[in-house]
């Protein structure tokens, strides 16, 4: 298994594809919506996608088992 790093931000943006192996880790439309305290409309990273560990917040490659850690 490999460690790469990324921003959330990139993740809501692009679809996400293993850094190792090229396989499909996660895709926008698997983004969900919310409002903000604020009353703004803002998306996140769908609910049960993303892993913890003692290295923080992560993706994992389901081919590979590679893991994609979230930066910010």
């Amino acid at each position: 298994m490999e460690e790469f790093s990324l921003t959330r931000s990139s993740i809501l943006k692009e679809d996400l594809y293993c850094k190792k192996c090229g396989g499909w880790v996660y895709c926008t439309e698997m983004n969900a919506k919310s409002s903000n305290e604020k009353g703004e409309e803002v998306e996140y990273i769908g609910d049960g996608c993303l892993k913890n560990d003692k290295k923080g917040e992560f993706l994992e490659c389901p081919d590979c088992g590679s893991h994609h850690y979230l930066l910010d």
